[in-house]
């Protein structure tokens, strides 16, 4: 995530998207009358939800969302480790990191494909799916983050694909189911079953709009969330040959993720993971992301902070971050590891071995690609201008290991 949730990932993420993350981001903490709906937390959902809590021994997985891949691949980008071209998933792999992640977008209509530029409408099964077989070959832990839109989808923006808008609740329930069960069963029948997906990207305030539309004080809103979710989740396990994937619900951080995940948990949703993306742009500092995680520990679900990033130089592309308060290192290479290390750290502390993985977004871009060279992004990934790794990446494989 960002210069804004849509300008992050299809602006400044992306360079070719512009509105405000600072309205969304707003958006995210108005609701001062969620505090109503929390008593919807029974003592039985947490006891409930506690019985997923996962034993010592599990890996902890770290590694990075690596969507723009195939993108930079095909246009010549370079990848090094310790100075040697290696490619991105020989450099994950020799870092020691353990997990990799592809977003899915919903294939995009004749009309999506004109009103989106190339890049905004690239990450469709056709383009995911050798992704995906690669990263299996390789070894990694496989996570799917199915987005359920043509284009990029967070907590200002989910939108619907055109071909379901004439749904009602039930039918577009429906097609959900089919089309994760599709997706699924493609991924499966090329031996690149995910070993994790994501049902939605960070929904917060909901997911398909408007039908899944999530107006907090609304209670019957939250009935059309979970029956959207648990739908998409019937898909996936339809076609997951009996091996079902992990499910994680993914959000944006936000100062209601408790009460959130509850609500979610006593409507019957069948997750999980929980998902929590924290950038300290506009998450924050580090001691507010320790007391977020610890907010949701109650819930019993293993917890991964699913985004973040953090810049390896301080110029022009990093400015505006080098302007907020809790940037407590520099925008150095060592700074970034120090980072990360922080992050890690805190995941790590969550009781009872709740702490599951970090993961770093944008960790492919790369400033040697002219596509990319103006892009901020570039300056938070985890490769220098000249694609050699950063130690940011060692420090996740450490963690890993």
């Amino acid at each position: 995530m960002r210069d804004t949730i849509m300008a992050r990932r299809g602006g400044s993420r992306c360079g070719h998207r512009n509105s405000c993350i600072v309205g969304v981001k707003t958006t995210w903490r108005r609701y001062g009358w969620i505090v109503v709906l929390m008593i919807a937390a029974t003592a039985g959902d947490i006891r409930a939800a506690g019985r997923t809590a996962p034993r010592a021994g599990k890996p902890f997985l770290t590694g990075a969302d690596i969507s723009d891949y195939g993108y930079i691949q095909a246009h010549g980008g370079i990848y090094r480790f310790q100075g040697r071209p290696v490619g991105l998933l020989q450099a994950f792999r020799l870092a020691g990191c353990n997990c990799l992640r592809l977003r899915l977008w919903h294939g995009a209509s004749a009309a999506e494909r004109a009103r989106y530029s190339p890049p905004a409408r690239l990450n469709n099964l056709h383009y995911t799916l050798p992704l995906a077989r690669s990263v299996k070959k390789a070894g990694f832990y496989f996570v799917l983050d199915m987005h359920f839109s043509p284009t990029w989808a967070d907590p200002g923006h989910q939108p619907m694909p055109s071909a379901w808008r004439h749904l009602n609740l039930n039918q577009l329930c429906q097609r959900l189911r089919r089309y994760t069960a599709r997706v699924i069963g493609s991924l499966r029948k090329a031996g690149a079953m995910p070993d994790m997906v994501l049902a939605g990207n960070e929904i917060n305030d909901g997911l398909l709009w408007p039908t899944g539309k999530l107006w907090v004080h609304h209670r019957a809103r939250w009935n059309r969330v979970a029956k959207l979710l648990n739908a998409a989740i019937a898909g996936i396990d339809s076609a997951s040959g009996g091996k079902r994937p992990a499910i994680m619900v993914q959000v944006g951080a936000f100062n209601y993720a408790p009460m959130f995940f509850r609500q979610l948990i006593h409507h019957g949703v069948h997750f999980n993971y929980i998902g929590y993306d924290f950038y300290p742009y506009w998450g924050g500092s580090l001691k507010h992301l320790k007391t977020s995680l610890m907010r949701l520990a109650p819930l019993g679900k293993p917890v991964i902070v699913a985004e973040t990033a953090y810049p390896w130089i301080n110029d022009r592309h990093n400015a505006d971050w080098a302007k907020k308060p809790g940037m407590n290192f520099p925008f150095t290479p060592a700074g970034q590891a120090a980072y990360a290390r922080k992050v890690i750290e805190i995941v790590k502390s969550l009781p009872h071995h709740l702490g599951q993985g970090v993961w770093w977004w944008g960790a492919e871009y790369n400033a040697d690609q002219r596509a990319f060279k103006n892009n901020p992004w570039s300056y938070r990934s985890l490769f220098d201008a000249h694609g050699n790794a950063l130690p940011a990446m060692r420090v996740l494989g450490r963690a890993a290991q």
